[in-house]
Formats: structure tokens, sequence, C-alpha cells
């Protein structure tokens, strides 16, 4: 079996349990032959019993019994649990890894510590499920205080990944007492993990009556609103990332590129010999400055940084490759000088000039690299030459050196945005688990685009108010998550409308393609301000592309009584007048468009068009005579052709027709289908030019 056969296994049977239908969970879980092998068999087999137990008395026997409901709900507690298990099993069996292991990692005998830490963490991930007394010695380690923040923020890691695999309620549980300890470095994890199983499992959390006090706890619990409304907008950037990255790659990387050819032709024509090639070029900024569009690019992506955007996996997803990473836990470790690794890497380059030690400390308050990717630079630096490696630090260390000093005042000034730095860097090293470890990507993807907190059971009780799912809302609209962004603010629309909601609505439900409930928002927001010019816009649009021009057209008009000279509004009104046949109107518009926007050639097109349907043939190629060469297509040179014919001239039509064949993906099919919808219906004089030219194409008229 394939992951993906494997994973829709498990949500078949993960929904006959959520339906009632349990002997049809059962039979998918027994037919596998896998169960009966794991730790889960017992409870399997126990489930199992109990429901034809309760089907014999309570369906065969007409036996009432109070607590039926309740006992069906841990019925489906224990099946949801075997069909994890089932999942893990399945994936054991075809994917052995060091998280799907052939050879169970050993329970460590004594509580977490400093020592053991690393033995901990595999046998969480393996572990189905934790018992008493494991729950207690994890406890006892967050208490007593005998393991490094480092080794325990590793056993939270461990949690979390071993909830995404097989949920269950005491690994839960732990977190969230974890995360009441209030404690730096650890609140960040524990809060993450706390909240992506709350929303991968939010359904099942229903069905443990216990769920409530947890989370009452968590609400009670000070800056709780602040912080998970926090991890919302870092998870929504996380699943944002490929667009980030295809971003930096496709517009930013070539603007760069071409940056440099233009300072590298100055330092050829500016420089001499003689100049003191240690002072930089005070005309380089200025390429930077005056390409306005590069400069814009350059800002976003240093805002998306600065916002906690990750733009740096690309550049580290190459340096995986060490086998530091071929280790699972290494890919969770916090970045410390304290790291065996780092311990080896510094020993290694003792005798050189270049500080290893120093260079690693300042990288520890870096807050736009994430642990993984520290450790990332490291391990490069160590396989660079030695003379390489020094030039490198010289460059990097001064940068550093600065934000280790900003770092230190955030710290001192700030500490919970500091927090949420912390919060950023381990989101991005769980991200880059996900993505790039070779077993991560055997998981379930936790970064799914179809991502919304709405209804789950934490969000609707923690982020309440519209005004604060209003925030939410607007992050997801403003990454373009229109559906998630359309969700909630349909909720909003019920409790607190106004203008700008019904607006963003439409706009979102637009850009979904769901053209009438766009026109729906945008219609209720016409009863908040009649008089708004881009919401009539907008209706009107909505209008067009549902073919109702008239009404198009209307709404138009009464655009254009707002804004007379509004150029988008004439190019649109005489568009409808164009697609309803009124080319006399259409070609007006079309001329106060052009009289608008007159440095603009691209009204000559309409302009053009019109004129040839009214017969108008000298003033059509005049205006395609004013289309700009990048701008023009095939169907120009057949609107001239026909021009052309009407007016006699078939040797100029000729000679325009043959260019239009020129044109690559334009074939002869499509000119004919062009001519015969533009020029009329003359078969035979049609069907002999479409000969001649095909005959010309082949070289064999001359």
């Amino acid at each position: 079996m394939d992951k993906k056969q494997i994973n829709g296994l498990h949500k078949k049977i993960v929904r006959l349990i959520y339906a009632g239908k349990l002997f049809g969970a059962i039979t998918e879980i027994k037919a596998q032959n896998l169960i009966s092998q794991s730790v889960g068999n017992s409870s399997f087999i126990m489930a199992e019993d109990t429901y034809k137990l309760m089907l014999k008395y309570s369906v065969g026997g007409g036996i009432a019994d109070p607590n039926k409901d309740k006992i069906f709900r841990q019925l489906q507690v224990s099946l949801l649990y075997a069909a994890d298990v089932l999942r893990y099993l399945l994936m054991k069996k075809f994917y052995p890894s060091a998280i799907f292991s052939l050879t169970p990692v050993k329970c460590p005998s004594t509580m977490p510590g400093n020592e053991n830490a690393v033995q901990w963490f595999n046998y969480i991930i393996q572990n189905t499920s934790m018992t008493p007394l494991e729950e207690e010695l994890i406890g006892n380690a967050k208490t007593l205080n005998k393991i490094s923040w480092e080794n325990l923020s590793l056993i939270i890691s461990a949690l979390t990944l071993s909830c995404v695999i097989i949920f269950d309620i005491k690994k839960f549980k732990i977190l969230l007492d974890f995360y009441l300890e209030n404690k730096n470095q650890i609140w960040q994890r524990a809060l993450f993990g706390i909240f992506i199983i709350a929303y991968l499992y939010n359904k099942r959390l229903k069905l443990y009556p216990e769920t409530d006090g947890y989370y009452s706890l968590l609400k009670k619990s000070p800056k709780f609103q602040e912080r998970y409304y926090n991890v919302v907008i870092q998870f929504i950037k996380a699943i944002d990332t490929d667009k980030v990255t295809k971003y930096v790659n496709e517009e930013l990387m070539p603007g760069i590129a071409k940056l440099a050819t233009k300072i590298t032709d100055k330092i050829k024509t500016d420089l001499t010999p003689s100049e003191n090639f240690d002072e930089t070029n005070p005309e380089w900024q200025d390429y930077i400055e005056n390409d306005s569009e590069l400069y814009d690019k350059m800002s976003e992506v240093s805002k998306l940084q600065m916002e906690g955007s990750d733009v740096y996996i690309q550049t580290f997803s190459m340096l995986k490759t060490y086998p530091f990473f071929n280790k699972t836990e290494n890919w969770f470790m916090p970045f410390s000088l304290d790291n065996q690794q780092i311990k080896q890497l510094d020993e290694q380059h003792k005798a050189e000039a270049f500080n290893f030690k120093d260079f690693a400390g300042r990288l520890v308050k870096v807050p736009f690299f994430c642990n993984s990717d520290k450790y990332s630079l490291c391990l490069a630096l160590n396989s660079m030459p030695e003379s390489a490696r020094s030039n490198l630090s010289k460059s990097f260390s001064g940068e550093i050196h600065d934000i280790d000093d900003l770092s230190d005042e955030m710290e001192l000034l700030h500490k919970e945005e500091a927090g949420y730095k912390i919060l950023t860097q381990y989101v991005q090293d769980i991200y880059r688990f996900f993505k790039l470890n070779k077993d991560g990507k055997f998981l379930n993807d936790i970064f799914d685009k179809n991502f919304s907190p709405i209804g789950t059971k934490l969000f609707d009780l923690v982020i309440k108010s519209p005004k604060e799912r209003r925030k939410v809302a607007e992050y997801f609209f403003a990454k373009n998550y229109f559906r998630q962004a359309y969700e909630i603010l349909s909720e909003i629309a019920t409790q607190d409308p106004d203008f700008e909601v019904f607006q963003k609505m439409g706009f979102a439900a637009f850009k979904q393609g769901n053209i009438t409930l766009a026109l729906e928002d945008f219609q209720k927001a016409q009863l908040f301000n009649d008089k708004e010019l881009w919401n009539l816009k907008k209706i009107a649009q909505c209008y067009r592309k549902l073919k109702n021009t008239d009404k198009a057209l209307e709404y138009y008009k009464a655009a254009e009584t707002l804004d007379t000279d509004n150029l988008s509004v004439a190019i649109a009104i005489g568009r409808c007048h164009i697609e309803m046949e009124n080319y006399e109107e259409a070609l007006k518009y079309f001329f106060k468009a052009d009289y608008l926007d007159s440095k603009s050639t691209k009204n000559s097109r309409p302009i053009a068009w019109c004129s040839y349907k009214l017969g108008k043939y000298e003033q059509a190629l005049k205006y395609c005579g004013k289309i700009s060469k990048e701008d023009t297509i095939a169907e120009d040179f057949v609107l001239v052709g026909n021009a052309y014919r009407k007016l006699g001239q078939m040797d100029k039509a000729l000679e325009n027709y043959l260019k239009a064949l020129e044109y690559e993906n334009y074939t002869i099919e499509n000119f004919e289908e062009t001519v015969k919808a533009d020029y009329g219906d003359f078969p035979e004089e049609n069907n002999m030019i479409f000969d001649y030219l095909m005959y010309r194409i082949i070289k064999e008229l001359d």
C-alpha cells in the first residue's frame, strides 16, 4: 500500500466511527490482519466485545441503558485509537524509518534528563499510548528542574509529533501542563502542540468530557488569547511559505540579477586602478532606489522577513543533507552552544583565527533563522576551506553583533514579542521537518492549505468577538486565502455587519469563482452605501460575468455619474456596448478613453474594431496602425486585411493575412474562423483566398 491508500483507509474508518457505523469500522480494521500484533489489540477486542453486548441487550433484548450514550462514546474513542494504530502499523510495514521503526525503542527507566532526553524523544514518538507511570515521570521532569530547557523542548516536540501520528489524550494533557508553567522557550513549543492537535483532532476531542476543563484552564491563563491569535497567524504564514518562495525566486531574484549587471557595468566604467578599492561606490545604492519596482520588491521581502514569513527555506533546503539531519531529534533540537555537535565543531577549529564559538554564540540570538537553519549554517561553515570560513565570518559578524544588541534590547523591553520570535522559529523548524525530512514527508502534512480554524472548539472558545475574529479573517484575506476569509467574514456578517465586511465577502467569493454569491454580497454592501464607486463597478463586473450586459451597463452608468472621467468605467461601458452591438455608442466611449489616456495605445484596438463594424474602414486602418508592435496580435492583421478587402485593395489584404499566419500557434483553422466571423459569409471567395494563402505559405505561388 502507498501513503495515499493508507491515509484513505484511515479516513474511511474514522468516517464510519463518527457516523456511528461501528460494525463497518471494526470490519475494516480486522481485514488488515495487523491490529492483533499491536499493543492496541486488547483494547480493540474489548471494544468489539462491549459493542456486541450492547447490540445484544439494547437492540435484541430491548433493554434500556441510561449509560448507553456514554458507553457508545467510549467505544468510539477506543475504535478511533485502533484506527490510528492500524495506520501506524501499515506505515511501519510499508515505510520502515526512524519514526516507523521496526526496532522499538525501550522506555527509559528514569524520568527525562539531560542524559536520556534523546531516548525519551524516540520512545514517545514510537509509543502508541502513554502509561500513568510514564506520564508521572515526564511530569516530574517538568517540576524538578533536572533537565535543561533544550532537552525538555525535545520532549515537547516528541509529544506533539506522537499525537499527530496517534492521538493520546494523556500526551495532550501533558502539553497543556507544560504551557501553563509559562516558562520561556517551553510555552511556545507547548502552545504550537496544543494548537495543532486541537485543530487536527477537533471532532475527536469532543468525545472527551475532560476537554472542557482543559480549555477552561487555558482560557483563564494570562495572555492565552493573544498568544493563540499569534500562533494562528504564524501558522497561516507557514502554509504561505511556498508563495513567498515563489515570489523571491521568480520576481525578486531576477531583479537583483539585473541590478548586479548594472553595478558590474558601472564598476567597469567608473573605477580606475588608482582609485581606492576599499571605498564603496556611493552610486550603487542609487540603482536600487532609482529602480522603484526592485526597491519595492526588496522592501516587501524585508517586511515579510520582519513579520516572520519564511524566506530562507529554499536557501537552507540544500543544507539538510549532512549526517546530523539523519537523526529525527536534530530537526527539533534548539540551537545551543551546549549541543554536542556545536562543541565538536568548536573543538575542530580551535587552532584557527576563526572563532567558531563566538560565531555560534552570536548566531544563537539571530531572530530570522530558525534553529534547524542555524545548525545548517554551522555545518556548512565547517565544510568550507579555512580562508573562506574566515572571510564569511568577518562579513557576517558585524551584522550579527548589531542583531545581538537588538535582541538583548527586545528581551528586556518586549519580552512577549521576543517570545513570539521563538514561536516563529519553532514553527519553521516543524515546517522543515514535514517538508524536507524524508520521514516527515511520509506523515500527514499538518500544513494543509485548506486550514481554517473557524468551527474548532478552541478557536470558538478563545477568539469569540467579531472584532477578534475580524483580525484573523483580515489576515487570511491579505494572504489571498479567500475561502477561509469568507467563512469567518460571513459569520461576522450575521453578528456585526458593515459595508466593508460585505465588500470583502463579495471580493472573496468573486476570487473563488462564485460570481452569483459575489453579486449578492456586493449588493448587500450597496444597502449600506449606494454611492461608492468601487462597489458599483464590482456589481457591474459580476453582471458582465453572468452575461447580463443590460444590468452591467446600468451599474456602470451609475458609476459614471459619480466619476465622469473615470478611465476604467469608460472602457467598461464601451465593452458593454460592443457586446450589445451598439458600435456607435461603443466608439464614443473608446474615443473618450483614448482622450483620458492619450499616452497609451490600448484603446486603439477597440476603436479600430468599432470603426470597422460601422464601415469606417480608413479609420479602422488608422487606429490599427497605432497599436504598438509589442501589443500586436495575429487578429489585428486579419482586421487590417478585412478592411483592405472592403476598400477593394486585395493585394494589401493578402499581405496582412500572411503576416497573421506568421504568428506562432495561430493556425489556418484559427484564421478561417476569424475571417468568417469578422468579414462575413462569402464561402466561395473566402475558400479561394484560404487556398491561395496556403500555396503562398508552401512557396508554390510567387
